[in-house]
């Protein structure tokens, strides 16, 4: 999924000759905590409400502009703005295309992405099983769903500890948390957990 789809682009911009009370003002109304410069269009910094906190509201805002080592293009996807947010203390990251700011994306939309990602809050069943690292080992269990109507809404898939093992979460709609487990349990399925979610 790229960042297009989830970027902002209704954000706050301030100029580069901003003073530090105006700056402020345009911050607490907006409740950021960070906020983008840019002039005519073009990328300056990003400045930090903490960091204005105790200032003379006479100052210019160009002395707390903060250069900021990664911008994003509306092309790139979710997983390279996630790496990016952890290499940067960041809270916003902006998005741009030809030399223009076109959106931001916060750590927060990446949180909120994510959780679409993985189904969380569609309802149905979470089903969480362990894995060998190998080919077909989750085609297996795919299948089994299939055979039983069971439409998959997601599945995530993380290592373990364990070297050759991994962990699937798949989140599947239809039947009840019984009947899964004996189907499971009928193809020799060995499962950790099994848990219906509400829809949210």
């Amino acid at each position: 999924m790229s960042i297009e789809d989830f970027m902002k682009k209704d954000f706050v911009v301030i100029g580069k000759n901003t003073l530090v009370g105006e700056a402020k003002k345009i911050l607490r109304t907006s409740g950021l905590d960070c906020c983008i410069v840019s002039s005519e269009g073009n990328f300056e910094g990003i400045v930090k409400a903490d960091e204005i906190l105790g200032m003379n509201d006479d100052l210019p805002i160009g002395d707390y502009i903060h250069d900021v080592p990664y911008t994003l293009s509306p092309q790139d996807t979710l997983d390279e703005a996630a790496v990016f947010f952890l290499e940067s203390d960041m809270e916003i990251l902006p998005v741009i295309s030809e030399d223009e700011i076109v959106g931001v994306i916060s750590i927060f939309d990446i949180l909120d992405a994510f959780t679409q990602m993985a189904g969380f809050g569609e309802g149905g069943i979470r089903l969480e099983v362990d894995l060998k690292d190998a080919p077909g080992s989750l085609k297996h269990i795919l299948d089994v769903l299939y055979l039983h109507s069971m439409n998959v809404l997601s599945v995530l898939i993380y290592p373990t500890e364990k070297v050759g093992e991994k962990v699937a979460i798949i989140r599947v709609e239809g039947k009840s948390v019984k009947e899964l487990s004996r189907i499971l349990d009928v193809n020799e399925i060995h499962y950790n957990s099994i848990i219906k979610e509400e829809k949210l």
